[in-house]
């Protein structure tokens, strides 16, 4: 693979985000769900496996995950 290819890979690769909720009774922030940004969606994981989305972008994750901050790892 040339350096070009691995840049284009680079590029189009969609973008993880951690879905990060403020702890309640704990000072500690934890992640509640893990997302995929693409160009034109985003499919979305809770922690535990249990949820499973499909949206049409991260705005959407906003709305589902209201309390929550959106964290490019």
């Amino acid at each position: 693979m040339t350096s070009d290819e691995r840049a284009e890979l680079a590029y189009s690769a969609p973008r993880l985000v951690a879905v990060v909720e403020p702890g309640a009774d704990e000072p500690a922030a934890r992640v509640v769900a893990w997302c995929l940004e693409f160009d034109d969606s985003a499919q979305v994981v809770s922690e535990d496996g249990s949820l499973r989305m499909d949206l049409a972008g991260l705005g959407s994750v906003r709305r589902l995950f209201r309390d929550a901050e959106l964290v490019w790892v």
